[in-house]
């Protein structure tokens, strides 16, 4: 019986776009606006909002337009570069006791350098500009 469900699942899912970072983005937005709207708002316009991401979010991924969905998730990723870099930079930082790391101002290539020896001069391996930052 469970193997059926499967099956019909993978069956209807054939041809869809699926969910990527986009999707999970907008259900969390979804998810932070009600629960905003639930302890301080109230207002049936903003419960409105979280529906209609939630509906987005359920219309991308049972979507059979691949390419358009594909080309979105895309454009999000660049938008959030910035970002996500920069928080993997802090996430290296705080998992290696023995390396420091750094986005270089120009390329923004991560470099790695040894730490504990006070202000250094690095020297990007892409692009070979320097710069100065404390180890």
């Amino acid at each position: 019986m469970l193997d059926k469900i499967k099956n019909s699942l993978y069956r209807f899912m054939a041809g869809r776009y699926g969910t990527d970072s986009l999707n999970n983005f907008l259900l969390f937005a979804a998810i932070a606006v009600m629960l905003i709207n639930m302890l301080t708002l109230r207002s049936p316009f903003v419960n409105l909002l979280a529906d209609a991401l939630i509906f987005l979010s359920l219309f991308r991924t049972l979507s059979r337009n691949i390419w358009k969905r594909q080309k979105e998730n895309i454009k999000y990723m660049e938008l959030t570069r910035p970002v996500r870099s920069r928080f993997s930079l802090i996430k290296k930082n705080a998992s290696d006791k023995e390396h420091k790391y750094f986005s270089c101002p120009h390329c923004h290539q991560t470099v790695r350098v040894p730490r504990g020896h006070g202000k250094i001069e690095i020297t990007c391996p892409r692009c070979k500009s320097t710069f100065e930052r404390k180890s």
